[in-house]
């Protein structure tokens, strides 16, 4: 799929770069694939880079809420790097950025 691509930085540890619209049409293909690379590869820290997405719908924090919990579940983390002004606005309407581990840089989110 296009508008995800996963990175494996190290066991149990990957990078999701994400592209585009993350809306109703393509947030459930997002989370098959996250969900799938989380159980195949045993990832239990994810950072999501979204220095690509342009626009997020309710879907996609749906999809972020969702790895969110399944990460929990598994003793692991999920972090946000990279996110647009313009998405950050979203975070902060729907006052969501003190539910996520938001970062400024991917170097920071996986420092951390």
């Amino acid at each position: 799929m296009d508008k995800v691509q996963l990175k494996e930085i190290a066991a149990g540890k990957a990078v999701a770069y994400l592209h585009g619209r993350l809306d109703v049409a393509v947030s459930s293909e997002i989370e098959d694939v996250l969900v799938q690379a989380i159980d195949s590869k045993n990832i239990k820290h994810l950072v999501l880079n979204m220095t690509d997405v342009e626009y997020m719908s309710s879907s996609g924090f749906r999809v972020m809420i969702a790895m969110l919990r399944k990460l929990k579940d598994l003793q692991g983390t999920l972090k946000i790097c990279c996110v647009s002004p313009a998405v950050k606005r979203i975070f902060d309407v729907i006052e969501l950025t003190t539910l996520f581990d938001m970062y400024d840089t991917e170097e920071a989110a996986l420092g951390q």
